[in-house]
């Protein structure tokens, strides 16, 4: 939805407890999120504050989200199963 944040825990609520712990014990997983998360407040300042960018850079910016969205996800599965 426009304006509303993407937290990778709303995401995926029956992964939480996993999202956790492979924060506190995998140095990439943690690496990927803060990038996730950073990459998702951006997103979520420029949409709120209607702050000026192009609609290339908004697009740029919600491809990375997704992509770094499918390898979080990629690597919770691995470590779930």
């Amino acid at each position: 939805m426009y304006g509303e944040r993407h937290q990778l825990t709303h995401e995926f609520p029956e992964l939480q407890h996993t999202i956790h712990q492979l924060k506190i014990q995998d140095g990439d997983f943690a690496s990927l999120l803060k990038e996730y998360e950073h990459t998702d407040k951006t997103i979520h300042v420029l949409e709120k504050q209607k702050q000026p960018t192009t609609d290339a850079r908004m697009l740029d910016l919600k491809v990375k989200r997704l992509n770094l969205k499918d390898q979080l996800y990629s690597e919770l599965k691995q470590y779930h199963s």
